[in-house]
């Protein structure tokens, strides 16, 4: 038995798996981005809104204009006691900026230099709505900023500057974005083992059952799939190809012996004849003549059944062996058969024994096909039985009648039991009897199928079919006949 060696899968199954894999890590990948990039956006967008909810417009000018007056001169009170009613002050800073760009209030506390206000600080100034935001970096940190311009009633502009740190929010952010990149490639090996296990596990194998079936297409009944490593689908595929590559190995080994037995049977019989066809050619003698016609009609019967075997297996293969039924009486075509083998039973020396009932056993059947089975029955058994030895046929029907007396009601079943005393069959060979072209002994004579003949034409009539042996205690077949019409 060979073993096929171990492969690689063909590129395309491996190409398939890793251009798969590498489309869910791309996707995966922009999937993590967008979410990233939409969390940043939503950050800032908060604190970009927290921060511009503290200009309230109109209310707050309002406020700046009633408590500073109309020329601006009480700006720095003011904002000092709007600072005072600020709410917020945990989350941002607010100056105050006068018309000539002095912070005249922080509500930090600290004094601040007029160069420290951003860029938003002008571009409020000149913008049309006297908005303006700013991200940049203020004493070493990352701040967004927003001044809200206040025009005054005497013509001067002041300003309102609001900041909020954004050192706590990027570190959450880069966390975020840390914890992504892990999150990505964390899943990019997995994808990759994953692509590796399949092409262990699946490409693999699947390339070695492709290489087996091809070698065992090719004819090549000994080579063998080596089984995964995993117990799965495939594992299990490769067992069933095996067993199957060894089904066809037994299959071709008995087609060869089939042919090398069926040659045998068909050449000894020719060679009878034609010898003897030879021989009464030149002879006249009474007793010859007669002796060699004898020779002649039997070895022309044992071709002729040997050729009924062979259209019989014929018709099984091909569904066609067809049984006309009738109704008959088992026992009658089993009496047929025993006297059948009469003389040849006292010509080999072996004891033919046939107790059997003399009530009628009815039922629908094939009476060509019921006879011939006790036919191959019987011709087994002489062909296993040595001379000395002896065939027993018996019947029993269940339930069995009275003693003596005719059954009230009809049995439902005949078991039919047929004994040799020959060389029996082994517990091995004992299931494969009815199998084509089996044969216990190449020393056997026949060809092998008269018993799956048997066994197909009693399946036919819903018969049941048993064989009980051991080596040296011969072979015992009983056959169960359902009775009735």
């Amino acid at each position: 038995m060979s073993r096929i060696p171990r492969v690689n899968p063909r590129p395309t199954i491996r190409r398939f798996i890793s251009v798969a894999m590498a489309i869910i890590a791309f996707l995966s990948l922009m999937i993590i981005g967008a979410f990233y990039a939409i969390m940043v956006m939503t950050n800032y967008a908060t604190v970009r809104r927290t921060l511009e909810s503290q200009g309230s417009g109109d209310a707050l000018e309002q406020y700046f204009y009633e408590n500073a007056g109309k020329n601006g001169e009480f700006f720095a009170r003011t904002a000092q006691e709007y600072a005072g009613t600020f709410h917020s002050k945990r989350q941002m800073e607010v100056w105050a900026v006068d018309s000539t760009g002095l912070v005249v209030y922080s509500s930090g506390g600290f004094e601040i230099a007029p160069e420290s206000l951003g860029p938003d600080y002008a571009a409020a100034l000149s913008a049309p709505d006297g908005r303006s935001r700013w991200i940049g970096l203020y004493g070493g940190e990352r701040v967004y900023a927003f001044t809200y311009r206040l025009d005054l009633a005497d013509g001067r502009s002041c300003a309102l500057r609001y900041m909020v740190a954004l050192g706590d929010i990027d570190a959450q952010l880069v966390l975020v974005g840390v914890l992504a990149v892990l999150l990505w490639l964390t899943l990019a090996a997995l994808l990759y083992l994953s692509a590796w296990l399949c092409n262990r596990w699946i490409s693999k194998p699947i390339a070695e059952v492709s290489a087996g079936t091809s070698l065992i297409a090719e004819g090549d009944y000994a080579a063998r799939i080596p089984l995964p490593r995993m117990h799965n689908e495939i594992y299990d595929l490769s067992e069933d190809i095996n067993h199957m590559a060894e089904k066809i190995a037994f299959a071709e080994k008995t087609k060869l012996d089939f042919i090398s037995t069926i040659s045998h049977e068909l050449r000894t019989p020719l060679t009878a004849i034609k010898g003897w066809g030879e021989t009464l050619q030149g002879d006249n003698s009474g007793d010859l003549t007669q002796r060699g016609l004898g020779v002649i009609i039997e070895e022309s019967v044992r071709l002729s059944k040997l050729v009924e075997e062979l259209l019989d297996f014929s018709r099984m293969q091909s569904r066609r062996l067809v049984l006309q039924k009738e109704p008959i009486d088992v026992l009658a075509e089993l009496d047929d058969a025993v006297f059948f083998f009469r003389e040849r039973a006292a010509r080999e020396g072996v004891a033919l024994n046939c107790n059997t009932s003399e009530i009628p056993a009815p039922m629908m059947g094939d009476p060509a096909r019921i006879r011939q089975v006790f036919i191959n029955l019987l011709d087994n058994a002489f062909k296993h039985t040595p001379q000395g030895g002896g065939i027993t046929v018996i019947s029993d029907f269940n339930p069995a009648p009275p003693p003596g007396q005719p059954p009230l009601v009809p049995p439902e079943t005949l078991t039919v039991t047929i004994q040799d005393t020959g060389c029996g069959v082994s517990e091995e060979d004992l299931p494969h009897l009815t199998e084509k072209f089996f044969k216990s002994s190449a020393e056997t004579r026949g060809s092998g199928i008269g018993l799956a003949v048997v066994e197909e034409v009693l399946k036919g009539h819903g018969c049941g079919l048993e064989f009980e042996s051991g080596v040296g205690a011969g072979l015992a077949v009983r056959i169960t006949f359902p009775l009735g019409i």
